[in-house]
């Protein structure tokens, strides 16, 4: 078994779809501790050295977790997407995002194991303990069924057109939110996304109205990141594809971050740490 000195929490194979068409390997990645841009090649990208033992690395980079899923995501970063058109005023005007629901229960459920991203972070932070990352290796493997079960599955697309800020890249990718109950029989229910490129993601919701709530709530693309980053109490590594377009906008944004809240009623908060 060949050695791996540098481990990803956050997978090269999901980072390597945000890298812009015929640019470099190269990210810029900003540390909050050090409160400063870097560069950062994809090999380094949100690693550190041997968090865990080589078995469950090995384990990461076989047909269990990545080697299944990297195919499936670049399928899903070229799919094309049947885009709406809106009827107004002054004509028809194409629809900001475009989803199509995924419907194929093994492709939902090899997806569903990026809910398990966060953990891969959150162990990143403690010390090897094989013990633990056996239990982790049978969390891995096991059927994601209940999620796929509970949940509509959607790829979303930002329409390429669209002038936005591109989705950023964080140390941890699935983003709760809460989606309004309309028979006022409790706050609402969650929701969740993930980020598969600059311009798409997966969504997985409840029922379809929730996408059309996500589509009104998040349509401002930088408010989206900041609500994400916000999510993780502002202490997330934050990544883009290195272009003098991006650089331009990683400087903004870190520097709105101390100022924003969402100003929400209902927040969601993830633990970055191991409990």
């Amino acid at each position: 078994m060949q050695e791996t000195n540098r481990m990803h929490y956050l997978s090269k194979m999901i980072s390597r779809n945000f890298l812009p068409k015929n640019a470099s390997r190269t990210f810029l990645e900003f540390n909050p501790e050090k409160g400063k841009i870097e560069d950062r090649n994809i090999k380094n990208l949100f690693s550190k050295c041997r968090p865990w033992g080589q078995e469950f690395e090995h384990f990461l980079s076989g047909n269990n977790y990545e080697n299944c899923i990297a195919p499936l995501l670049k399928e899903l970063v070229a799919h094309p997407i049947k885009r709406k058109r809106i009827l107004k005023n002054n004509g028809f005007q194409e629809a900001q995002f475009n989803a199509e629901e995924i419907v194929e229960k093994d492709k939902q459920n090899i997806l569903s194991k990026l809910f398990l991203q966060t953990v891969l972070l959150q162990r990143s932070k403690q010390a090897p303990e094989a013990e633990i990352e056996q239990k982790l290796t049978d969390v891995f493997l096991s059927n994601m069924s209940n999620i796929t079960e509970q949940f509509k599955l959607l790829l979303v697309e930002i329409h390429p057109q669209y002038v936005c800020p591109p989705l950023i890249l964080t140390d941890g990718m699935c983003f709760s939110f809460v989606c309004p109950d309309n028979n006022k029989r409790s706050l609402g229910h969650i929701g969740f996304m993930f980020p598969i490129s600059e311009k798409r993601f997966l969504l997985w919701i409840s029922k379809i109205e929730d996408y059309y709530y996500f589509g009104q709530k998040y349509s401002d693309i930088n408010y989206l990141n900041l609500c994400r980053i916000e999510e993780h109490d502002k202490k997330c590594m934050i990544a883009l594809g290195k272009t003098e377009r991006n650089e331009m906008y990683l400087k903004a944004l870190i520097g709105q971050i101390p100022f924003f809240s969402s100003g929400d009623n209902v927040t969601i908060h993830t633990t970055r740490e191991w409990r």
